[in-house]
């Protein structure tokens, strides 16, 4: 089973590239694609503390870069003690 996080990022970039045809009324314009203002993430480090960041820019680059960085568990490739914890995405 895909982690949380990961499977709701992928629907995140998707829905930033292709707009949800079926979210429109019958007659209705197609909608726009998803353009998130805002990306925050929640990172375990290895002290235990919890590192809040905020980006409003590139949020698609910024999504493919934890998709790449982070393993199947959420764990950071190079560094399996920090770990994220949780995204927002508005």
């Amino acid at each position: 089973m895909e982690n949380e996080i990961r499977y709701y990022l992928n629907q995140i970039k998707q829905a930033m590239t292709e707009p949800c045809t079926e979210c429109a009324l019958p007659g209705a314009p197609v909608p726009e694609p998803f353009k998130p203002q805002y990306l925050v993430t929640a990172t375990r480090l290895p002290t235990g503390a919890i590192e809040l960041a905020v980006n409003n820019q590139n949020i698609a680059d910024k999504i493919d870069y934890i998709l790449e960085a982070y393993d199947d568990n959420m764990q950071l490739k190079t560094n399996a003690s920090i770990r994220m914890e949780n995204i927002l995405i508005v």
